[in-house]
């Protein structure tokens, strides 16, 4: 039977909105290294940001217990009553918000979804710092909203930390701007922005009456003994502030469990439940019980310590790569590595170096070292390794990194 609109151009199959994405980087990268790792090759995975080890035994058990017991029912929309109440003494938010004010999700990456499909209208403006994470801009776009990245003046040598005047300057030219989201610490940079940074950038949001959206998903990850910097909330910020964390980055072995929570303004967060009663009605239950044991229990501060002792080692090693310059790692598990000396090198092979793409394929095919270009991240010329994987895949993948990178010519 053919179309009754004439025959289908095999464009047409697929949304204009989906048709040009690319698969989520990070993930790929991990596709990557299981085949790699299949076939007998030798690799050293810096792709995936994903904390390895073993899972705590009460998260474990909690899931199981729920299974055991029955609990595989529907649940509320909003997440189970005791989660979001745990979310909010986890944040230390219990005496800003009731639970009203929390939704829980199948991982961050639906709370920004949600967020996204609340708020926005059809070609409003959503603004990102200047590294955006590889699936900011895939969301903003399914919710049909515009992404655009803040970035720094030229000529600021900040690692890509935008400042008060860069997002004065974006608003001014985008005055339908809806949200500022901000990832801090930041992934892929691992750049950390200080309290007096996010009240500046904060102010300006509420001045300007857009919604200023904070990604904290690293937060217990901050490095050298400092202390995580939480946004002012009063009644001036707290109608404009939507905070976004989850189980993922802060435990060990968590990624897979797909827990996730926000926490706003009350008009906003009913309009994310009523969205979600539709499309998941709430995450699994038994998960949302193993996310209930993680966060009630006091934090233990040694995957933190772990990472730190693991950055060093890193960061060491690497003072040896040719072509590379290193960025500082105050928080998170990224190093972010400036490989724009690489770029017109030819390959052995006789492939010329252009991007950051070209590059993290040729430590791949020569080295094995699986590592995540900035260009997906909207910044090419740089990598972003990350270093939690064991202590002898940073010391034999930086080597492997090295004879790979003194090949180029």
């Amino acid at each position: 039977m053919a179309w009754i609109g004439g025959p289908m151009n095999e464009c047409d199959r697929i949304s204009a909105k989906l048709g040009k994405f690319r698969p989520s980087l990070t993930l790929e990268l991990k596709r990557l290294a299981s085949e790699r790792q299949q076939l007998g090759l030798q690799v050293f995975d810096f792709g995936l940001g994903e904390t390895k080890g073993e899972l705590a035994p009460h998260i474990r058990e909690a899931g199981e217990r729920a299974y055991r017991e029955g609990q595989t029912m529907y649940g509320d929309p909003a997440g189970l009553p005791e989660l979001r109440q745990a979310v909010l003494d986890w944040l230390g938010l219990a005496g800003e918000y009731t639970t009203e004010n929390v939704v829980i999700t199948a991982g961050a990456k639906q709370s920004l979804f949600n967020i996204f499909l609340a708020v926005c209208n059809p070609a409003d403006v959503v603004l990102f710092d200047a590294a955006p994470w590889v699936s900011y801009q895939p969301l903003a776009t399914s919710a049909y909203a515009s992404p655009v990245m803040v970035l720094p003046r030229a000529g600021t040598e900040n690692h890509l930390k935008i400042c008060p005047e860069d997002l004065r300057r974006n608003l001014k030219m985008r005055p339908h701007a809806k949200l500022f989201l901000l990832n801090n610490p930041v992934n892929p940079t691992g750049q950390l922005y200080e309290a007096e940074e996010l009240e500046a950038l904060l102010q300006i949001c509420v001045e300007h009456q857009i919604y200023f959206i904070l990604d904290r998903l690293y937060w217990r990850l901050v490095f050298d003994g400092h202390e995580y910097p939480d946004p002012r909330l009063d009644a001036e910020t707290k109608r404009w502030v939507i905070q976004v964390d989850g189980l993922s980055k802060n435990f060990r072995r968590t990624g897979g469990i797909r827990i996730g929570w926000s926490v706003g303004p009350s008009d906003v967060t009913r309009a994310m439940v009523n969205l979600q009663s539709h499309y998941t009605a709430g995450p699994a239950v038994p998960t949302q019980h193993s996310a209930l044991a993680a966060i009630r229990n006091a934090y233990d501060p040694e995957l933190r310590s772990d990472l730190q002792r693991k950055r060093d080692l890193l960061q060491s090693e690497a003072k040896a790569l040719p072509y590379v310059g290193v960025w500082p790692t105050p928080a998170s598990f990224y190093s972010f590595w400036d490989v724009r000396a690489t770029l017109g090198k030819r390959t052995p092979e006789g492939s010329t170096i252009c991007t950051s793409d070209d590059l993290a394929w040729h430590l791949i095919q020569s080295a094995g070292v699986v590592t995540g270009s900035g260009a997906a991240f909207m910044q090419d010329g740089f990598l972003r390794i990350s270093f939690a994987t064991p202590d002898e895949q940073i010391v034999g993948g930086v080597c492997a990194a090295r004879a790979a990178l003194e090949q180029l010519q």
